[in-house]
Formats: C-alpha cells, structure tokens, sequence
C-alpha cells in the first residue's frame, strides 16, 4: 500500500507544484488577498491536482521497467533500426507497449503482447508534436488506407531524424 501511495504522490507531484504556484500567483498578484488565505486556498486546491494526476497516471502508464523488458522478433531479411517504450492510440484508448523500427517495417507490441505491424512503404504523411516538458512527443503517421496512427514516444527528435531519414 505504502508503495504505491509513493507512486501517486511521485507521478502528481509536478502537477500539484505547478497548480499550487499557479493559484497562488493568481490570489497574490491578482486577488490582492492576505498571504494565510492565499496559502488556505491554494494548498488543498494543490493536494486535490497532485492526488488526482497522480492517480491517473498511475493507473494508465505502466512503468517504463516493464515496458523495456517486451521483446519484438524481427524477420531475418530485415534489419532492426530503432526500439522504445511508447504509446500507440487504439480504438481512442492510449495503450503503453514498444515501438519497433526496421528498414521494413513498424512494430508496436503492447504490455499485454498484441503486435500491430505496418510496412514501412505504406506509411506516409508524418507529423511531429514535441512535448512541452521534456523530450519526448507524439508522432503521427498516416498509412495508405488513409488511417491516423499515433504514437508518444521519448526522444521525438531522434524518431523524426529516423524516419524522415535526416
């Protein structure tokens, strides 16, 4: 239980500090109001954002241990470029797993062992959305059939020179 009180207070607690700033901010420069109030009302509104992130986030990532440890088997006649953590959108749902480039295809393996798999010749149209807070972001790819496949992987620039081959 202790562990993963941890957890949830680890993956909010980014999100409680920025919330507490930004509603003391806007009670001290904007409200006008007494520094204790100021602090009353920004502290639970703080602890509420910590605790909900982090339960979220808790509950939807899968820990990047685990994530590492999926194996994707390439064919002989290709050979491999790429591999990540990532996350792929199926169906409106964010599922976590790994993402494999070769010089013939994309691969992404869920946590739970589903293997997706795209011909690299088939994919087309590549856009690129970097993330604010760190290195990562997401990237979409449209195949041939004309269908969206998005991707949030870590080091999105290093994905970006890959595959447009810079």
């Amino acid at each position: 239980m202790m562990k993963i009180v941890i957890k949830i207070i680890g993956n909010g607690l980014f999100y409680g500090i920025a919330i507490f700033i930004l509603c003391f901010c806007i009670g001290y420069f904007n409200g006008n109001m007494p520094l204790k109030n100021i602090l009353g009302i920004s502290t639970p509104i703080a602890l509420f954002a910590l605790i909900i992130n982090g339960v979220m986030y808790t509950r939807f990532t899968k820990s990047i241990k685990i994530l590492e440890r999926i194996t994707i088997k390439i064919e002989d006649f290709e050979s491999f470029i790429i591999e990540a953590p990532a996350n792929h959108l199926i169906g409106g749902d964010i599922v976590s797993g790994k993402l494999c480039l070769t010089d013939k295809r994309l691969i992404f393996k869920t946590h739970q062992g589903q293997e997706f798999i795209w011909e690299k010749s088939e994919l087309h149209t590549m856009v690129f959305y970097p993330s604010l807070k760190n290195k990562g972001g997401e990237f979409t790819v449209e195949n041939e059939a004309g269908r969206k496949l998005m991707f949030e992987v870590d080091h999105l620039k290093l994905w970006k020179n890959i595959l447009l081959g810079n």
